[in-house]
């Protein structure tokens, strides 16, 4: 703003969000935009006067006295005015062609809607028509996702699409974001990234909006000469009686994302039987984990692990080079603080962990509730790769990947596919096979950032197919598992 014309950045901003109304709207006859009193109202009276200019009638409702309203807002209410912009005091009557803009409070705000605002939002809410959201949708936190303080669900606006104004907002995209926001539009407004902030300042990075890898990379060929050594080995560790299910979920997740080797060592005595590539290997004890290759390979315990998980842990900290903590593995050191001094330990010795826990086992771990994790998500994923010196995978809408070192990486891959049973254990085993991959690509040196990268590319591996599954009937775990596209490291 220092550095153009005064009013410039309103001005470009009341545009896109007007070019985005056409688009979404191009048969629209009537545009009523709901405006608040500060300048996400004025980006809306900007983008009326543009609108107006086009042809179509406006129908402003401004929630404040123009002499009040912020210098750039008053500027674009001038303009607006001028253009001939009608002012109403109610929603008017709209057909299903024509579109809503929700203009009323912008990134800045802190609290829930008030009476009148929310009068706005149950008229969008019944109108006919779409509704656009100018940056963020009212009554969303614009960093957090959540609903503002004092809101809820049905007090906000639910749009068909978002117009995001410089710079996405990480609130778009994870909790709460994905279904407020609908479909987002992003706009730089001409300003280039080197007049921007310093990038390192950015406070999460957002990956997958494509459905492909981000760095996308040419596909690697494997060379003839591989053989089944060349890609790593995988162990699983987990599958208490009643549970077993969930190591041979990991198992297969593992195989098809394409480790080299998978070893299951299930802890109930009779695991069953599953995929005849699998290498079984029964679990009595903690001495028996010489029959795995803890060693050498990635390691991915707690699925379907039970309590029984917690007798095997101290082995599993000290020996794997490569650990995955899942499931039950989480809830173990969440009770025990030997073992969460374990884990601490292990980067010191140059062993890498990753932890994957949905919100109630990240809110054990911290020791808070699961409501206080979901209030901030990428604050509670920080907090975990900190606190256990690991990389964290907080599974849920908007995964967020956390290392100790910010910022956290939001997937925007996935959906409500994914909430079903043994979705979680896929990913431990995915996350494993990446990584044993990576590995063997790069070697020891890599550390904490080929975990990073490994972890990164499973949670888009794992969403993405959840996204292409076009079945009408449930994504089930195992055929999630058998639809993992081999990983190429």
């Amino acid at each position: 703003m220092a550095r153009l014309p005064a009013h410039a950045l309103m001005q470009r901003a009341g545009v896109a969000v007007a070019r985005v109304a056409l688009a979404i709207a191009p048969h629209a006859q009537t545009i009523w935009i709901a405006c608040g009193p500060g300048n996400n109202g004025g980006d809306g009276l900007q983008a009326g006067a543009w609108l107006q200019a086009q042809g179509k009638q406006v129908l402003v409702t401004l929630l404040q006295q123009p002499e009040a309203l912020p210098p750039d807002a008053r500027a674009a209410y001038g303009d607006a005015v001028a253009a001939g912009v009608r002012f109403v005091d109610q929603a008017p009557a709209l057909l299903a062609q024509d579109l809503c803009i929700d203009a009323l409070l912008g990134i800045g705000a802190n609290r829930a809607p008030d009476s009148a605002m929310q009068g706005c939002i149950a008229d969008m809410q019944q109108a006919p028509c779409q509704t656009l959201a100018v940056d963020i949708p009212t009554g969303l936190h614009a960093e957090t996702g959540n609903w503002l303080a004092g809101a809820c669900a049905g007090q906000c606006v639910h749009a068909d699409h978002t117009v995001t104004l410089l710079t996405l907002k990480p609130g778009l995209f994870t909790a709460h974001g994905r279904d407020a926001g609908g479909q987002v539009w992003f706009d730089g407004l001409g300003t280039p990234t080197g007049n921007a902030p310093d990038v390192a300042g950015a406070i999460a990075w957002l990956q997958g909006a494509t459905l492909h890898a981000e760095p996308r990379r040419p596909e690697a060929v494997p060379l003839h000469s591989s053989h089944k050594g060349s890609f790593g080995d995988v162990c699983i560790v987990g599958g208490a009686p009643g549970m077993t299910g969930a190591a041979w979920l990991a198992g297969s997740a593992a195989l098809h994302a394409g480790a080299g080797r998978v070893y299951v060592g299930h802890l109930a005595a009779d695991a069953g039987s599953a995929w005849p590539e699998l290498m079984p290997r029964p679990l009595p004890g903690a001495a028996a984990l010489d029959q795995l290759p803890l060693a050498t390979a990635t390691t991915a315990c707690g699925c379907g692990g039970g309590t029984a998980i917690a007798t095997f842990l101290p082995t599993l900290l000290d020996r794997c080079p490569r650990l995955v903590i899942d499931a039950d593995g989480l809830n173990a050191v969440a009770a025990n603080a030997t073992l969460q001094a374990m884990l601490r330990k292990r980067t010191g010795r140059q062993q890498w962990t990753v932890l994957t826990p949905h919100p109630l086992e990240a809110a054990r771990l911290l020791g808070v509730s699961a409501q206080q994790v979901q209030a901030d998500r990428m604050a509670a994923a920080n907090a975990l790769a900190k606190q256990f010196e690991c990389v964290v995978v907080l599974k849920g809408s908007g995964s967020v990947c956390a290392a100790p070192a910010p910022p956290p990486t939001v997937h925007y891959c996935g959906n409500a596919r994914l909430a079903t049973a043994g979705t979680g254990d896929v990913l431990a085993g995915c996350v494993a096979a990446c990584w044993a991959q990576v590995h063997q690509v790069s070697g020891v040196a890599a550390g904490l950032d080929a975990a990073v990268h490994a972890v990164n590319s499973a949670v888009q591996l794992h969403g993405c197919t959840a996204n292409t599954w076009s079945g009408d009937t449930t994504l089930t775990a195992s055929v999630l598992a058998a639809l993992l596209p081999r990983y190429s490291a």
